[in-house]
Parts: structure tokens; sequence; C-alpha cells
């Protein structure tokens, strides 16, 4: 996989069901489609929310995420454990494109849209390829900037 094979994301000690963080953002990126298929910013307003649940106070709380593990659980999916700090650091990543989103959208519904999509390009990448985004910011942004001022983020 090249340059992405040596890239460096957030780690701890909590494990969290990969299928559950998944569907999770899978929900989260139809729920952005149909904000932008409607101009809706109700579905924005969800999405926000429930990103802000996760990223901000407690992912168990997130009632997107809950569906997700009943869901899960109704199709017998086998528990395969991933690690949580760069779900927790995307989940952050994801609040802040989809408040943006929502504040952009009430001064111009275009750059809200703009910005939507955006999220909804990560959320696609993750959801359905595996792929973190946020790891990549981590490791190209994030990293960096820490390490310029002497201190790492845990």
């Amino acid at each position: 996989m090249g340059i992405f094979s040596n890239v460096i994301c957030p780690i701890s000690n909590v494990k969290i069901n990969s299928y559950v963080s998944r569907l999770t953002v899978f929900m989260n990126a139809i729920l952005i489609v149909l904000f932008l298929l409607t101009g809706n910013p109700l579905f924005m307003w969800v999405v926000a929310i429930d990103y802000g649940i996760r990223a901000l106070w407690n992912p168990q709380f997130s009632p997107l995420r809950w569906g997700a593990a009943q869901l899960v659980e109704i199709a017998r999916l086998p528990e395969k454990l991933t690690d949580q700090a760069p779900k927790m650091f995307a989940s952050r990543v994801g609040f802040l494109f989809a408040a943006f989103s929502v504040l952009f959208f009430l001064m111009s519904p275009i750059i809200g849209a703009i910005v939507a999509g955006i999220l909804l390009v990560f959320t696609i990448l993750d959801s359905v390829f595996d792929f973190c985004v946020g790891c990549l910011t981590y490791q190209y942004i994030v990293l960096p900037l820490f390490q310029e001022r002497g201190d790492l983020p845990s």
C-alpha cells in the first residue's frame, strides 16, 4: 500500500467492534446524502449531534451507534475488534465538518453542501473501504504540529 503502510494513528487500550463503528459511519453517510438531495438541514443536524455525542461525550449514548449495534447483533456479525482512538479522532473531525456544514448552510447553502460533500467522501472511505482519513490527518497535520511544539497528543 506504499505511503499508507507507515501511517501512524492515535492509539488507546480501548477496543471497539469495527462492524458497529463502520455501520454507524455508513448511517451518517446516508443522512448526509439525504441532506444533499433534499437540502433539509435537519439531516446534518442529526449527523452533527451524533458525531458530537461520540466525539465529545460518550460513544455509548450515540443513537446511530446504538442502531448499528442492534443491526450487527441481528445480522450475527462476528465481533471484529479495532482500536477506539482513531475512531474517536475521526469522530471529532466528523463533528467539526458536520457542525461547519450546518453553520455554513445557514449563510450559504452551496458552501454548506460542499462541506457536507467532503464529509461524505470521508464517511464512504471509512465505512465502505475501511480507509481512515483521520489517520492521514493525524499523521501529516496533527502529529507534525505537536512535534514542533514538543508535546504529543494522547
